[in-house]
């Protein structure tokens, strides 16, 4: 007999069955009656009845019980079940004999186009997308062709009574921001594959770089290893960029390592055994510092030397260049009330005599992102600089082997790749290069200590952590405009609030501009262990036609790319 627990919020007047008690089943049933909808939750699984029975009382459904009881009184079919398309056509087809007339469906597959499941479910079928069961106050909905007006009426109202805010899509396989979050996340998870950065640099490169509120790796944690595994697998076998699921992700799944669910994935989520991070060595970093460069960069990291108590020296190319750059420190400093006294205390200047370089612990280069201007400089700095002067780049994008070799002191290099604004921005990339020292590796660390940075470090091919993950996911948001499969507005709107980004794609794109990350995304399919897609068509046409961004006024990739997509299909209201 079907279990009638009872609940302490009173029910609305819609019945919503949720077929399937997994994971996300088990996630929509809490949302659903945690909102106050009569919820019917169907397994023909023990275990998973069990589940929902336990169910804190203030979530727990009216009734949990076997198939198909509970599915012909529903007002909506919630299916939520695995992603197999066979398994979803089987359900989807016993739950079809046991409707009433004009109930729509809700199916949760992600990676299977409604078309291919309509001749099971049949008509009045959507499907509810989303990137992570335990953060459903947004989803995409797609709409099936032919289902009819009321039943998306219907769709919504529930939608809208549960507190989920639905956002109509296009129905594709990975929809928009699901799909586009996913690929990032593999991504991270193949640099943790390939040993070029733990899972804990990579989520707190990404936490501090883009301003996500959970790292890449933790929320694959959360979404569940073997979930994720399953969904990158089938978003693999389309032709849309995706690539094939890490191989860590199977290696994780094999020991029983499945994410937050088993208390341990790529991180520890158990308290008792919860990791911590090891305490690596410092060393005095030393107190002279010569910034080479007089651009934005330059500037922001000549501040944050002077703010973290450097002695530092701009180094510019001409007069007029060091005395804007030094104009623009002293004004920034000033502008918080305490640069005079952290000036005099530091000490601070602007200069064009390059015999500054051989009287200091610490050069740091930040000039233009060209490999042949820093290898000319790095040769200088080899000859000129004491023995045992630190040796930095700032490139963001570039081999710092390649960069730092010509200095012919390898245990003297490494990249410190700053983040702009540098002197707000916590994040502070390592780099090593081949033979750079324990010591000096130290020395950084003890420095980005001193300037209050948080280090993260990685090993030396294009991008690094931060923009190796970042552009190839501007690159395949691209994409999907180009295929005018969304608009400009809708794919922000669902980026942020569907893929929870603090910024929709378009308009990151329009901050850091169209022409750094067509020279990044070059640079990344250059390096084949970066695993970068094809250019999108679309990023080279923005950079031709002068649309870069926020740098050319009346010109913004928003205004480009607005435009062209004014002409794509708008998703039928659900």
């Amino acid at each position: 007999m079907p279990d009638q627990p009872g609940g302490a919020v009173a029910p609305s007047p819609y019945t919503v069955a949720v077929v399937g008690l997994g994971g996300t089943g088990l996630a929509l049933v809490r949302r659903l009656a945690g909102a106050g909808l009569t919820v019917v939750a169907v397994d023909d699984d023990p275990v998973a009845l069990a589940r929902a029975r336990e169910l804190d009382p203030s979530e727990r459904p009216r009734t949990v019980t076997h198939f198909p009881a509970g599915v012909i009184e529903a007002d909506l079919v919630v299916e939520a079940v695995p992603e197999p398309a066979a398994l979803k056509r089987l359900v989807l087809a016993k739950v079809r004999r046991h409707l009433r007339p004009g109930t729509p469906v809700l199916t949760t597959a992600l990676t299977t186009s409604l078309v291919d499941l309509q001749g099971e479910a049949g008509p009045d079928l959507f499907a509810l997308r989303f990137l992570r069961a335990d953060d459903l106050a947004a989803v995409e909905v797609a709409r099936a062709p032919g289902a009819g007006d009321a039943a998306a009426e219907r769709v919504e109202r529930i939608l809208t009574a549960a507190g989920i805010t639905a956002h109509q899509v296009v129905d594709r396989p990975g929809s928009l921001a699901p799909g586009l979050l996913l690929g990032l996340l593999n991504r991270a998870a193949w640099m943790v594959h390939d040993g070029y950065a733990t899972a804990e640099d990579i989520d707190t490169a990404v936490r501090l770089g883009c301003g996500w509120h959970e790292g890449p790796l933790a929320v694959l944690d959360a979404i569940g290893l073997d979930t994720a595994r399953d969904v990158l697998s089938r978003l693999a076998e389309t032709a849309d960029g995706h690539a094939a699921p890490a191989p860590v992700l199977d290696e994780l799944i094999a020991r029983g390592a499945l994410g937050r669910k088993t208390g341990h994935g790529f991180h520890r989520h158990d308290r008792v055994e919860e990791a911590r991070r090891p305490v690596l060595p410092t060393a005095p970093p030393g107190r002279r510092v010569v910034v080479v460069g007089s651009g934005t960069m330059a500037t922001g990291i000549a501040e944050s030397f002077v703010r973290g108590g450097f002695d530092t020296t701009l180094l510019a190319r001409t007069e007029e260049k060091a005395q804007v750059a030094a104009e623009r420190v002293e004004f920034a400093l000033r502008r918080t009330g305490s640069a005079d006294e952290e000036g005099r205390e530091a000490g601070f200047s602007a200069t064009t005599d390059r015999s500054v370089l051989g009287e200091v612990d610490i050069v740091v280069e930040a000039v233009v992102e060209d490999l042949e201007v820093k290898r000319r400089l790095f040769a200088e700095l080899g000859a000129v600089c004491a023995p045992r002067t630190l040796l930095a780049t700032s490139t963001s994008s570039l081999p710092v082997a390649a960069c730092t070799e010509p200095a012919g002191r390898p245990a003297d290099v490494l990249g410190l790749h700053f983040f702009n604004p540098a002197p707000v921005m916590r994040l502070l990339e390592l780099i090593p290069a081949p033979g750079t020292s324990r010591h000096n590796l130290a020395r950084a660390r003890a420095l980005a200590e001193q300037l209050g940075k948080q280090i993260v470090q990685c090993g030396d091919r294009a991008g690094f952590i931060v923009n190796a993950l970042l552009f190839p996911y501007l690159n395949q948001a691209l994409e999907l405009l180009d295929a005018d499969e969304t608009t400009t507005a809708a794919l922000d709107a669902t980026a942020r609030a569907v893929g929870g980004q603090p910024l929709g794609p378009v308009r990151l794109l329009d901050t850091v501009g169209a022409d750094v990350a067509l020279e990044v995304q070059h640079r990344l399919q250059a390096d084949p262990r970066c695993r970068a897609p094809e250019t999108a068509l679309l990023l080279k046409q923005l950079v031709a036609a002068g649309h870069l961004g926020r740098k050319t006024p009346g010109k913004s990739t928003r205004t480009y790319l607005t435009a062209r997509s004014t002409t794509a299909p708008v998703p039928a209201s659900a």
